[in-house]
């Protein structure tokens, strides 16, 4: 398969930057950031087959303003938690350092759940019928059609979203918010729950460029295989002694009709050219497989790209032709050849 990009100098310098597991965190972030030093490794291995210097450099509040000195061309964002990755861009931004993803304005936008749904609502990607509770004592809307499923506006990696989301009268909405509020000091969006499949879809690239991969259906867990309520909640995620612990996405996806995939793969481009992304990015999508219908549920500007085979990117990226090498050195250069079209003289030989 011919290269996606052409490829920058491989003497560039690049640090993969991530943030490890900190024992101040939560028991629900701690479990998501468990692994970020291989995964780190895996990228500067990849890396390292097409010839560039690579180094890892974990990041914390204690290093952070040091990343003005490290030496690098280019520095491969991996740094997932929120608080601490808007200010890593910030820091990035600030002292006009090269690296690979969006910029804090796009991360803050993109991680708020009610800002996403009112650029997909403005471009008309289609989505579920949303409304933001910031007190819990708001009226819903009356056109709400029951279940309806009840999440943190503005958390990722599925924290605050389990089973019991997933409610089916007003008692049961106004107890789930109550607990979000609680919880995680923070307001909830409440939307129609969508019945049917999940979907992941990956765009990697820039501008009208970029590349929409295939998409990436999940597997349900064999005792839910036929459960049209089943979600990918933190449970299905991340723990892997439970029944519900997802291990698999499947791509192409074996239950949308490859017509029906085009149109929502359209839709992707958009949204991602709308939102203001880069490099990468990936759309959350559920499916009801009676209706034929598809909503956009959530934008991913920083995925997860571990290189496990139970991963949406990899997945993506296999049905496009890419091994995981290749697939980290595209989004490399990237970043890279949008940089040398802003910056001409200050990187690629």
């Amino acid at each position: 398969m011919p290269d996606t990009f052409s490829q920058p100098s491989p003497s560039l310098q690049i640090a993969v930057i991530y943030n490890p597991e900190d024992s101040h965190d939560g028991p629900e972030l701690a479990l998501t950031d468990s692994e970020s030093n291989l995964a780190a490794a895996a990228i500067a291995n990849s890396l390292r087959m097409y010839g560039y210097q690579t180094s890892t450099y974990a990041v914390s509040e204690k290093n952070l303003y040091y990343l003005k000195r490290k030496k690098a061309d280019v520095f491969f964002n991996m740094c997932e938690r929120e608080g601490l990755y808007i200010r890593v861009l910030r820091q990035l931004e600030k002292y006009g350092r090269i690296f690979t993803g969006t910029g804090h304005d796009v991360m803050k936008r993109t991680l708020d759940k009610i800002a996403t749904k009112k650029i997909f609502e403005e471009i008309g990607v289609p989505t579920p019928k949303w409304q933001e509770f910031v007190t819990g004592k708001e009226t819903p809307r009356n056109d709400f059609i029951y279940p309806l499923i009840v999440k943190p506006t503005k958390e990722d990696c599925s924290i605050g979203i389990s089973s019991q989301s997933i409610v089916h009268n007003e008692v049961e909405m106004f107890h789930r918010i109550e607990q979000i509020q609680t919880s995680y000091k923070q307001s909830a969006i409440v939307e129609e729950f969508i019945p049917g499949k999940e979907f992941h879809c990956t765009i990697i690239g820039n501008g009208k460029k970029a590349e929409v991969l295939p998409l990436a259906e999940l597997e349900f867990p064999t005792d839910f295989q036929h459960d049209d309520n089943f979600i990918f909640d933190y449970e299905a995620k991340w723990i892997e002694t439970s029944p519900r612990h997802v291990s698999n996405f499947i791509s192409p996806a074996p239950s949308m009709d490859v017509n029906v995939a085009a149109r929502v793969q359209r839709d992707a481009k958009r949204a991602f050219l709308a939102l203001g992304m880069k490099d990468y990015a990936r759309f959350d999508i559920r499916f009801n497989t009676k209706t034929k219908k598809w909503y956009f549920l959530e934008a991913n500007a920083n995925p997860s790209i571990e290189n496990m085979q139970n991963e949406a990117t990899v997945k993506s990226a296999e049905a496009r032709g890419m091994q995981y090498h290749e697939f980290i050195r595209n989004i490399v250069e990237s970043c890279v050849q949008r940089t040398y079209i802003q910056q001409p003289k200050t990187i690629m030989s």
